[in-house]
């Protein structure tokens, strides 16, 4: 695999964790290409839904971030060309509650740079 291309699929995803952490929508979305795609059997909005995702776990903690915590660990990168799939474990705090996702993203490298452009996850 292609360090320099590694990085750059990291530095991507830091910028897609750091937005959760943040609960800042803009963040997020500035990882995703424009016709992204999330796909699940939750119960999910679509990429409209990332602003009422923010809004949504803003109210839950009443605005204090200290009642939020949100963690990332990649098991697996897997490049062929412009294409990868990224495996991402979450574990989410939100208050008192706790749990957890697997995410498969799928990233398309283009002129611009890697953008992630579907996302398939499970909550357990």
């Amino acid at each position: 695999m292609d360090s320099q291309e590694i990085v750059a699929i990291t530095k991507l995803l830091d910028t897609y964790f750091e937005g959760n952490k943040e609960i800042n929508s803009k963040k997020i979305l500035s990882t995703w290409h424009k016709d992204a795609q999330i796909i699940s059997t939750e119960k999910y909005l679509g990429m409209e839904g990332w602003v009422e995702f923010e809004e949504y776990y803003k109210k839950q903690i009443d605005n204090d971030m200290s009642k939020w915590d949100i963690n990332f660990k990649i098991h697996s990168i897997d490049i062929f060309m412009n294409c990868a799939i990224v495996k991402v474990e979450v574990n989410y705090r939100v208050d008192q509650r706790k749990f957890d996702e697997i995410q498969y993203l799928n990233l398309l490298k283009d002129d611009n740079g890697w953008l992630i452009y579907s996302k398939i996850f499970k909550f357990y």
